[in-house]
């Protein structure tokens, strides 16, 4: 490993707002393909699209996959979004309130979100 991917990593665990692009995290693992998942119908494919972009931090400083991984799969400090099973709530509105709680109990930890952000990270 390099020094500057070192270096990289060190600031993106220092600081979630220290200006490491999203993908220099993804430590080579390929995104997941938005395109085979179902979109909701509580939302629309571009709020999906939208949702996805901001998870891997490409919009409104998302740093949901600081926590939940680049493949969505789950890291110590945040449970694996892949399973089918989420531990805060079954519902797209159960999921939409914890998102909203959480970001309340650590502002600006969870990025630049708007409401319209959390409904489409939610999608």
């Amino acid at each position: 490993m390099s020094i500057g991917r070192m270096i990289a990593i060190a600031l993106a665990v220092a600081s979630p707002f220290s200006g490491v692009a999203a993908q220099d995290l993804s430590q080579g693992k390929p995104r997941p393909d938005i395109n085979s998942l179902p979109v909701s119908v509580n939302a629309t494919r571009e709020q999906l699209l939208l949702g996805d972009r901001i998870f891997h931090g490409e919009a409104a400083r998302g740093t949901c996959f600081q926590c939940h991984g680049w493949d969505g799969k789950g890291t110590a400090t945040g449970n694996d979004l892949t399973n089918g099973s989420l531990n805060w709530g079954e519902s797209f509105k159960e999921i939409k309130a914890t998102i909203l709680n959480n970001m309340k109990l650590a502002p600006g930890q969870d990025g630049d979100l708007t409401p319209d952000d959390v409904h489409a990270v939610t999608a």
